[in-house]
């Protein structure tokens, strides 16, 4: 039995969507085994490959996240997690921004504090981070 001309084309057309589906998204680094991740909220309707960033950092303390951004009422962790889809890695060797399409950015700080304002900073001149740096500002005003 041979197939017609026009459901050949759409067979091929679904088997590499299974195996692009199949195929698992690698990490853009690797996290340091005694490392803590204090993990973000997914975007789910941006086209990107991960809808998530990552901030590798060498703060170990998870509760160091627990400082409130200035001129909200929102802890550093809070604000990279919920509204910024950034994934905290502690306890790693560098202070590193890895972006949703795995492009990487020097971010700095001496607390957890400082480095969440340069993360935010970093992300905002984002093409979806400045949505979404959009929508924070409107939360917090």
């Amino acid at each position: 039995m041979f197939m017609s001309g026009s459901a050949l084309p759409m067979l091929v057309i679904l088997i590499s969507l299974l195996i692009g589906l199949s195929v698992p998204i690698q990490q853009p680094w690797i996290p340091n085994e005694d490392g803590v991740t204090l993990v973000a909220e997914e975007r789910t309707e941006i086209p990107m490959p991960r809808g998530v960033r990552d901030l590798v950092t060498t703060i170990e303390d998870p509760s160091s996240f627990d400082v409130i951004y200035p001129g909200t009422n929102m802890s550093c962790k809070e604000v990279l997690t919920v509204h910024f889809h950034t994934n905290i890695h502690l306890s790693q060797d560098r202070n590193q921004l890895i972006a949703m399409d795995g492009s990487k950015w020097k971010v700095s700080g001496e607390n957890a504090l400082e480095l969440t304002i340069s993360t935010v900073e970093e992300i905002a001149a984002m093409r979806y981070g400045s949505e979404e740096n959009t929508q924070f500002i409107e939360v917090i005003d």
